[in-house]
């Protein structure tokens, strides 16, 4: 894009070349004043008369100039970057480990003594006495007995059917039954009546007589006091500690990398760049009447005509300049923060606590005392005999008649298929059987029984009583008490760890690249006299016989 003005500023300097020559008659035959062309033809030789053919072409060279160019390249840029890494660190934590002491106590207890005194006592002591007595027994006796049955007989008859077409007809038919006919029979059995009769009997009973006596006996009599005791409890409270940890915070951090600018500008560069390519030819009185090509102007030369152009050029200027931009860098700082630990402290402490202790009282109290005494006294007595009774009952007694019967039958008849079939029918037959049947005979039997009699004995007895002793025991009770024991503990903790990297990163350079273009030059020539040959030696006419002037 820069080289578009270079060719425009070339452009710009032909065609005012091309102008300069037109201007100084050179691309006519008429010939050209230098003086008048301004340095155009003549090239500062005074009055010179050139040819319009005597080699004024423009030659072009080959320059190497330096073009700024922008090229991306690859470059190396360092990155932090953050990882988490896994870490471990210990500390101590207290706790209160609760153990159990045994303490020992002193205490007064009554202690219960079982001793025991002989009492006389008087009871009622039962004798056994046999006494015969009559009873009726029974006794289960076997008798045969006939009775009639029913006896169900099966018998099996061919039925004819039709299948297919169903046809359903009722028809009598005879069946013989057994029904039964209940009589009235009377019939004699024997029991045995029970007959109760009154009979005085005399009989002893012991009678109990209470008489109220005074007795003495002792108790323990509690006596309660106060007594301050001492014991110890924990007191939990609260301590506050002070621990450090690890932070990871983002950090702003300024840094600075290289970037490339072009600082350049355009210049004013003045050059002479030639105006014409041919040359004005000789006038006749140079002897010359040929081009500048003839033998005849080898002396003589025309000089090229040039113009002084200025064009801007742009001048590059890369400068690498060095400019700041923030990034955040994880950075790992120690804070200590403050918490809270829950101890026990060991406190003494007083209570009133209820002691006992026992006196001894001896008190009277009424007992009751019972006696016996003997008394003969009557009762009635209800004795029981049995006698014996004919009784008469009627019973039901059953005989079956045979009757024949008459029912309606369905009967099917097929029209397609006759068939037969069995069918069992059911006929009743009487038979006489036999059976055992229990009868109950009573008989007369004389019994022995025992019959408690009472009698009176005095006995002696071991009766316990309890007296109480005053006795100092010991005891023991477990107390909790709490230590502080401290423990390590490990925790794992996840903290941002910085590392760099490089990075390969585009980056647009403006650069300064070689190049080669043509650049127009002047062939240099310009001389002063003409050759001998033609006639030059005197000075050059005036300008109006160059025609320079025109």
């Amino acid at each position: 894009m820069r080289l578009r003005p270079v060719l425009l500023s070339l452009a710009v300097a032909f065609a005012a070349a091309s102008q300069a020559s037109a201007d100084c008659g050179c691309a006519s035959s008429a010939p050209v004043v230098s003086s008048d062309c301004g340095g155009g033809c003549g090239g500062g030789c005074g009055s010179v008369v050139m040819s319009s053919n005597v080699g004024c072409g423009v030659t072009y060279t080959e320059k190497t100039v330096m073009v700024p160019q922008q090229v991306t390249e690859m470059r190396s840029v360092t990155k932090t970057l953050t990882r988490q890494e896994q870490r471990t660190r210990t500390y101590t934590v207290s706790k209160q480990v609760p153990r159990t002491e045994v303490k020992t106590q002193d205490y007064t207890v009554q202690v219960p003594v079982q001793q025991t005194r002989t009492e006389t006592y008087t009871v009622c002591v039962p004798k056994q006495e046999q006494q015969s007595y009559t009873v009726k027994v029974a006794s289960t006796v076997m008798e045969s007995q006939n009775y009639t049955v029913q006896v169900p007989v099966y018998t099996e008859v061919d039925v004819p059917y039709t299948v297919n077409v169903p046809v359903t007809t009722q028809e009598p038919q005879n069946y013989t039954v057994s029904v039964p006919v209940y009589t009235d029979v009377t019939q004699d059995y024997t029991v045995q009546v029970p007959v109760t009769v009154d009979v005085v009997q005399n009989y002893t009973v012991q009678v109990p007589v209470t008489t109220m006596v005074d007795q003495n006996y002792t108790v323990q009599v509690p006596v309660y006091t106060d007594e301050v005791q001492d014991y110890t409890v924990s007191v939990p409270y609260t301590e506050t500690r002070t621990a450090t940890r690890t932070v990871c915070k983002q950090v702003p951090v300024t840094m600075t990398r290289t970037v490339s600018k072009d600082m350049g500008c355009y210049q004013c560069v003045t050059e002479e760049v030639p105006v014409s390519s041919g040359c004005a030819s000789v006038s006749s009185s140079c002897g010359c009447n040929t081009g500048c090509n003839s033998g005849c102007n080898t002396g003589c030369g025309c000089a090229p005509q040039t113009q002084t152009v200025s064009r801007k050029v742009w001048v590059p200027n890369v400068v690498c300049e060095e400019v700041p931009y923030t990034t955040y860098q994880s950075q790992q700082s120690e804070e200590s923060y403050n918490y809270n630990v829950t101890l026990c402290r060991q406190e003494t402490r007083q209570r009133t606590v209820k002691k006992v202790s026992y006196n001894t009282e001896t008190r009277t109290r009424q007992v009751a005392q019972t006696t016996m005494t003997t008394e003969t006294r009557q009762r009635t007595v209800k004795q029981c005999s049995m006698q014996t009774q004919t009784r008469q009952r009627t019973i039901k007694q059953c005989s079956y008649n045979t009757e024949t019967r008459t029912r309606m039958v369905s009967k099917t008849v097929m029209t397609t298929e006759q068939r037969t079939r069995k069918e069992r029918r059911c006929s009743m037959n009487t038979e006489t059987r036999t059976r055992q049947v229990p009868k109950t005979v009573y008989n007369d039997e004389t019994r022995t029984r025992t019959v408690t009699v009472n009698s009176m004995e005095t006995r002696t007895r071991e009766v316990p009583y309890t007296t109480y002793t005053t006795e100092t025991r010991q005891r023991t009770y477990n107390v909790t008490v709490c230590d502080t024991v401290n423990e390590e503990k490990t925790d794992t903790y996840t903290v941002c760890v910085p590392y760099t990297v490089e990075e390969q990163v585009a980056v647009t350079v403006c650069k300064m690249v070689p190049q080669t273009i043509s650049v127009p030059v002047s062939t240099g020539c310009g001389g002063c006299a003409v050759a001998p040959s033609c006639g030059c030696s005197t000075p050059a006419p005036s300008v109006s016989s160059c025609g320079c002037g025109s």
